[in-house]
């Protein structure tokens, strides 16, 4: 259907474009790069979808009915995956900042920018034809492929990351549906901070 081949040129110019500051500012601050891809990310996807309609058409509308089972399911989720995973990473080291900035990047502004530009952007895009799960499993497949390039090792960890990240966007995109883009982020936020406990716990414990 044409509404999806339109959300995923979106997809596809977004990301490129949003990949392409984040390298040529890595060259220069590697640290900064992840904060570089995502205000790109975020800022080009409001564009956009103002351009196409405005913030209530995609469904960004201030919504904090869910925001209790986003909190409890996106770190619950979390917490599993990253346990099963058993060595569980921060995505790309080399270009993740250290302590407060590194906070601010992965419970605020990553989960600001990718849920704006994949559940607000794209889910929402799909859903104003009418598309409920395949909305949703569809914005929650584009928001898990980065996933294989962003995580490094093996091919299994890889496996997992693209897979958790599957699991984890399809309940932000649940949520998306049912309350909005606020919930969303706040899964997403609190899926991030389960992740960070979990590596902290095992380098503590030289695991």
């Amino acid at each position: 259907m044409i509404e999806f081949a339109v959300a995923l040129t979106l997809w596809l110019l977004i990301l490129s474009a949003s990949g392409t500051v984040a390298t040529l500012v890595a060259g220069r601050w590697a640290k900064k790069a992840g904060f570089a891809m995502q205000l790109t990310m975020f800022f080009l996807s409001l564009a956009v979808i103002e351009l196409m309609g405005g913030p209530q058409r995609f469904g960004l509308v201030p919504d904090f009915r869910y925001v209790p089972q986003a909190v409890v399911l996106g770190f619950g989720a979390s917490l599993i995956i990253n346990l099963l995973e058993g060595n569980p990473s921060v995505p790309m080291e080399e270009f993740m900042p250290e302590g407060v900035e590194r906070l601010v990047l992965l419970l605020i502004l990553a989960p600001l920018g990718e849920e704006v530009f994949t559940r607000g952007l794209i889910e929402g895009y799909i859903l104003g034809y009418g598309h409920f799960w395949s909305a949703i499993l569809f914005s929650a497949l584009l928001f898990a492929l980065p996933h294989w390039m962003a995580y490094e090792g093996s091919k299994k960890r890889k496996i997992v990351a693209v897979g958790g990240a599957f699991v984890l966007g399809s309940l932000a995109g649940y949520l998306f549906a049912l309350g909005g883009i606020i919930p969303a982020i706040v899964l997403h936020s609190s899926a991030n901070l389960a992740g960070l406990i979990v590596l902290r716990f095992k380098e503590k414990n030289g695991n």
